[in-house]
């Protein structure tokens, strides 16, 4: 039987934290138990509503959480992982923190929101959760970052449960993708954009196999992300594209959907027109 570690949902006002951001890429960590983050004592936080799932009631309850739904709270296995994309950075890895608030996440490992936060595109099942950090302060133990809301900055995450063993062989077909909208990460455009994208995957004695895409529209104005990968082991991403050198391409992964599906998961960089624009995926297959 797959080993799971429950991560428990925390109801809360809001929560006031240190401005800090971490201005690094993650790695892999310790591989220590995933544990559930305890929060100090609650401050006053901005009511949005809106959100449904375990965790929420969409009433404006002060967590600033909505734009999105989840079937149910993220149910981490012993090979939980993320994928975190902000401007100008990037973090990936094992998940050993987390914190679900109404459906949304607010905190990963060291990466934390707070401050009148408001979380967006959220959606998510047992097995996987997705949103974009809107408003609020991101934090964390080496420095810091305001989101306003407002000037189209944004972080977006997913988080998931990585494969155990990849199978010997066999095809696919995934649905069309979920996406957090992009934001723009520099260069002018719109403030958001919205995506979309197609992929398949097969498995053979190289591996995991990617065919995929995704397209990015700023306002009528369209940027290509290659997507196409080919994953050796479980633990393996592989980077597409230009996406290491702030260029288009995206992060890939492979995750486990539960009942014998899979997914693909990761972020992804757009170049449209002037603007960077950056996002987070995943992609159901079975």
């Amino acid at each position: 039987m797959k080993e799971r570690r429950h991560v428990r949902v925390l109801k809360m006002v809001g929560a006031g934290c240190a401005s800090m951001l971490l201005q690094a890429c993650g790695g892999e960590g310790d591989g220590s138990a995933l544990r559930a983050f305890t929060p100090s004592a609650p401050s006053g936080g901005s009511a949005s509503g809106g959100t449904t799932g375990n965790g929420g009631n969409g009433n404006g309850n002060g967590n600033g959480n909505s734009g999105g739904t989840v079937s149910a709270n993220f149910d981490a296995s012993a090979a939980a992982r993320h994928a975190l994309v902000g401007p100008g950075q990037q973090s990936s890895g094992r998940l050993t923190e987390v914190e679900q608030i109404g459906g949304a996440i607010v905190r990963i490992n060291s990466y934390a929101l707070g401050d009148g936060r408001a979380v967006r595109d959220i959606a998510g099942d047992a097995a996987f959760a997705l949103g974009r950090w809107q408003a609020g302060t991101v934090t964390s133990a080496s420095g810091a970052d305001t989101l306003t809301g407002t000037d189209g900055r944004a972080y977006h995450y997913v988080i998931y449960n990585g494969l155990a063993t990849l199978p010997a062989s066999g095809s696919f077909r995934c649905d069309a993708g979920t996406f957090t909208a992009p934001s723009r990460e520099s260069g002018a455009g719109p403030v958001l954009g919205s995506a979309t994208g197609n992929a398949s995957l097969r498995f053979d004695a190289g591996g995991g196999r990617v065919d995929a895409s995704i397209r990015v529209d700023a306002s009528g104005v369209v940027g290509d992300v290659p997507a196409s990968a080919v994953i050796a082991d479980t633990a393996s991403t592989s980077t597409t594209g230009n996406y290491a050198t702030n260029g288009a391409g995206a992060t890939v992964t492979l995750a486990d959907a539960g009942n014998g599906a899979y997914a693909l998961v990761g972020s992804y960089r757009a170049i449209v027109g002037a603007g960077s624009y950056i996002g987070a995926y995943r992609f159901l297959c079975k």
